[in-house]
């Protein structure tokens, strides 16, 4: 879904409001709502100082996409392919169970790469499975796998929520690298 879970949008701001990047990478965007808070807060709605640039592999272009300095509409493998910039902060919510295992460690990898020192990445996903093909005429939509805190934690991330049942009813797993 172009979507995340709202149970988890106060902890990505508030990770990136701590780390206070200069540029963002946003990878699959959706609908946007990562951009809306990172210029909300972090450039208090008003003095765009700070680099935003999304990926996204589906047009779900929506206003929210007016918030990024640009955005690149191709798959996240295809822009790794093209860009070699570092960011002081990668996001990607709610996008690696759209991903098999291999992919996913790619994609993770790729991005490490490209964090800046003291970089920043966060990752937010669902900590159960969830049943889903393509959904609005978009195959990358689909599910393909389940990652558990433990599967981060073995390539070096920090847990901030471990899937168990949050306060919202939602059970997400919320993690951060710092290079």
């Amino acid at each position: 879904m172009p979507i995340g879970s709202f149970s988890t949008f106060r902890d990505v701001v508030r990770l990136v409001l701590m780390n206070n990047p200069k540029t963002v990478l946003d990878l699959g965007i959706g609908h946007g709502i990562n951009g809306a808070g990172v210029r909300n807060w972090l450039d208090n709605g008003v003095n765009y100082n700070t680099q935003l640039e999304g990926v996204e592999g589906f047009n779900y272009r929506s206003p929210l996409w007016d918030c990024y300095d640009k955005v690149h509409e191709c798959t996240i493998q295809e822009f790794f392919e093209k860009d070699n910039r570092k960011w002081d902060c990668i996001l990607m919510t709610d996008v690696i169970e759209h991903f098999t295992k291999e992919e996913g460690v790619f994609v993770i990898t790729k991005a490490k790469e490209r964090l800046r020192s003291k970089g920043l990445f966060v990752i937010v996903t669902p900590g159960v499975w969830i049943e889903q093909g393509a959904a609005y005429g978009n195959e990358l939509e689909t599910h393909k796998s389940l990652w558990s805190a433990f599967d981060f934690q073995a390539h070096g991330f920090n847990v901030v929520k471990d899937g168990s049942l949050d306060d919202m009813g939602y059970k997400m797993v919320v993690v951060e690298y710092i290079k």
